[in-house]
């Protein structure tokens, strides 16, 4: 499909009478979101709601190393519980971290400060999890949270609160601006509930006034009269333009990239997920600790609100089930719950929750990196194929027409047993690419990003080797599935970390490209990416002081939708190629992979895509080392171009280019025309860029 000369000059040229089958599978532009808690992200980034544990749960702060049995635990190590604290106020421009610590050592949940003369203490919620109690010994004493909203789309706001008071009595909620060193000023808008001496859930509504500052930090309060002693079992603020309690810029970005699959809920996360939390009323759901990451699981967004969201973006979803903690039994179950008639038990469970139709789910996973530690109840080789076939049996006896994807690793003896216990219940072997580690300052960036842009060559070589293995097994169609892709440079010793090639920079996007430019080359072998990530994980989507940003990567998923469904062309390419001399190691090479160093590397990677009367040619710049590039792109014999051609860039001016809070559209596609001559235009690929050419049919 392509073949390469190494000459000086550039040039590409299309063979339209070279096509190739299958088409462009729509799926390698896919992404994954996982329920993954950090410092910058300490809430499902699905989930409208603008407060940090709203639930009121036990935070979790992990440990960084995982137990025998897998999976990370909390600590408790007061020195760690500090630092973690001021990073998450530090991230969020919050005004006083000792304040959040002092209320979290005085009995009230991370994330909320005492108000007033007011005593916290735990209690015990609804659903058995944590609750808190407040008791008020003066006027207008309760609870607050510094919070960020999205006040640039929407000033109205929507509180829902859980609770219950001893004897009855009202809780006056409140929207506040606050001060540079915290504290509450007079409210924008209050609102008084009553609550019963039983749970209680009760509605108000807030607003901000029109000239509030959208970047501003605000805080929601709860108070009540001295005397009162209340206890809370959650309470969300929502944007009053929400979708079903999903996030508007969520939903509409994902739409506008026109995702085609979306992988969920992970993951680590997975492997100690149990998905009866996350169906049903969600006011009934239980707060859990989060089993893989910092931070807890509200349960707010389970199945239905994943699917649901899947429905307004567009979107197939592919969901994963715990093969960790996970048993077999509740795999079938949850198959059933999703795709099963009303009449199973599942499905009327389904319908009960309020949905009696089921979802049009086909594709399911079995398990998350099961074969590393970091997973909770981690397993051997033979382990997983025990554990494949059992979980393979009860799923497919709830729903015989989905198709089930193993757990596999293209690098160790993983694939082996599973593949000799179950050749023929295998639909694709699953594998993550995510390569990289510390990058110290004597380390080459230039090295460290050729060596990113020439892995995948190289994985795709080692895919040859694992589609062989699967069908001398007796696998009858073998087919690899990339669940999760992303670059994993981080900051070393003396190196700073907007330097760095990372998974929000342009560089992710190069990346991306030479993997799905590889897929379509593979012919067939590979047709899923889901890339990492939706929701400041990997690249994709970032919220910072409410609002939501677009990565570079998801901007070219974005451009990936007019080439999918197309049909592959072949291509010759001109062009000089590079070497480096630097290898990139790290701990977990044995099952990831090393950046090793790389050799003849031709400096662009083209693809070219026809779909009906348009012609596409996509061009990767993979050399840091080289200048921007003129590269003459011609259309060979059978396809006619018109006068003029579009030109598509997405670029930057470095490697570590990306958008921000304070710039969100830095790095986004730009278009132009260009006219064609003798069927070629001339065209600038930028250093660190990706160009696309599209071409129309001549008219007759």
């Amino acid at each position: 499909m392509l073949d390469h000369t190494e000459v000086d000059d550039a040039r590409v040229t299309v063979r339209p009478a070279d096509a190739h089958e299958p088409s462009v599978d729509p799926r390698l532009f896919g992404t994954f979101g996982e329920h993954l808690y950090s410092a910058r992200n300490a809430r499902n980034t699905l989930d409208a709601g603008a407060l940090h544990n709203p639930t009121f749960g036990s935070w979790k702060f992990q440990v960084r190393s995982p137990t025998v049995d897998g999976g990370r635990p909390a600590t408790h190590d007061e020195e760690t519980v500090a630092e973690r604290v001021e990073t998450y106020a530090e991230v969020r421009d919050f005004p006083d971290h000792e304040r959040m610590l002092d209320a979290y050592r005085d009995g009230l949940a991370l994330w909320w400060l005492p108000v007033g003369d007011a005593t916290t203490s735990p209690d015990v919620g609804r659903a058995g999890d944590r609750a808190q109690r407040v008791e008020t010994a003066g006027d207008r004493a309760g609870i607050a949270q510094w919070c960020h909203l999205p006040a640039r789309r929407t000033r109205g706001y929507e509180v829902e609160i859980a609770a219950r008071a001893v004897d009855g009595g009202t809780v006056r909620a409140a929207l506040h601006p606050v001060d540079e060193a915290g504290a509450l000023g007079d409210a924008f808008a209050a609102e008084t509930v009553e609550v019963g001496d039983d749970w209680t859930v009760r509605d108000a509504a807030l607003s901000l006034p029109a000239d509030a500052d959208p970047d501003a930090v605000y805080a929601v309060s709860l108070t009540a009269d001295g005397g009162a002693n209340l206890v809370f079992d959650h309470v969300r603020l929502l944007p009053d333009d929400h979708r079903d309690g999903l996030d508007p810029d969520v939903i509409d970005a994902l739409a506008a990239a026109d995702l085609p699959l979306f992988r969920w809920p992970g993951g680590n996360f997975v492997s100690g997920y149990d998905w009866r939390d996350g169906v049903g009323p969600v006011a009934d759901r239980p707060t859990r600790p989060n089993p893989a990451w910092d931070g807890l699981e509200t349960n707010f967004v389970g199945t239905a609100e994943f699917l649901d969201l899947c429905e307004r973006v567009g979107c197939e979803p592919m969901l994963c089930v715990n093969a960790g903690s996970g048993s077999a039994a509740d795999a079938g179950d949850w198959v059933e719950y999703v795709t099963g008639d009303r009449d199973t038990e599942m499905g009327a469970l389904r319908a009960e929750h309020g949905h009696p139709e089921p979802w049009d789910v086909t594709l399911w996973e079995v398990g998350n990196e099961v074969y590393g530690p970091w997973q909770t109840t981690w397993t051997t080789p033979e382990g997983y194929a025990d554990r494949y076939d059992r979980f393979h049996d009860a799923m497919t006896a709830a729903d015989p027409e989905i198709e089930v994807l193993a757990c596999g690793n293209r690098l160790t003896d993983w694939n082996g047993p599973v593949l000799d216990r179950a050749p023929d219940r295998i639909d694709y072997l699953t594998d993550h690419v995510l390569v990289g580690d510390e990058v110290d300052a004597e380390d080459d960036l230039d090295a460290l990003f050729n060596d990113y842009m020439g892995l995948a060559r190289r994985v795709f070589e080692q895919y040859d080797d694992v589609a062989a293995e699967m069908a001398d097994a007796g696998v009858p169609d073998p087919r690899i599935a990339i669940t999760e892709l992303q670059l994993f440079a981080r900051p070393g010793e003396g190196r700073a970390y907007d330097d760095l090639p990372r998974s929000d920079t342009v560089s992710e996007a190069l990346y991306a490209a030479t993997f799905v430019h590889e897929a379509v080359r593979s012919a067939g072998l590979v047709p899923i990416i889901t890339h990492s990530g939706a929701g400041n994980h990997g690249g994709g989507l970032r919220t910072e002081k409410g609002r939501v940003r677009v990565d570079p990567v998801l901007h070219y998923h974005g451009l990936g939708a007019d080439v999918a469904g197309g049909t592959p062309l072949g291509v010759d390419l001109a062009c000089p190629t590079y070497d480096t001399d630097a290898a990139f190691a790290q701990d977990t090479m044995d099952l990831f992979g090393a950046l090793d160093a790389v050799s003849d590397v031709p400096v662009l990677d083209p693809l070219a895509v026809r779909d009906g009367d348009t012609l596409f040619v996509d061009v990767v710049h993979r050399d840091a080392t080289a200048d921007d590039r003129a590269v003459t792109v011609a259309v060979g014999d059978g396809f006619d171009p018109a006068p003029e051609a579009t030109v598509t860039t997405l670029a930057g001016e470095t490697m570590a280019a990306h958008n921000s809070h304070a710039d969100p559209e830095a790095v986004v596609p730009a278009e132009e025309t260009v006219p064609v001559r003798d069927g070629a235009v001339e065209v600038t690929v930028p250093t660190v860029g990706f160009v696309r050419v599209a071409f129309e049919r001549a008219e007759d």
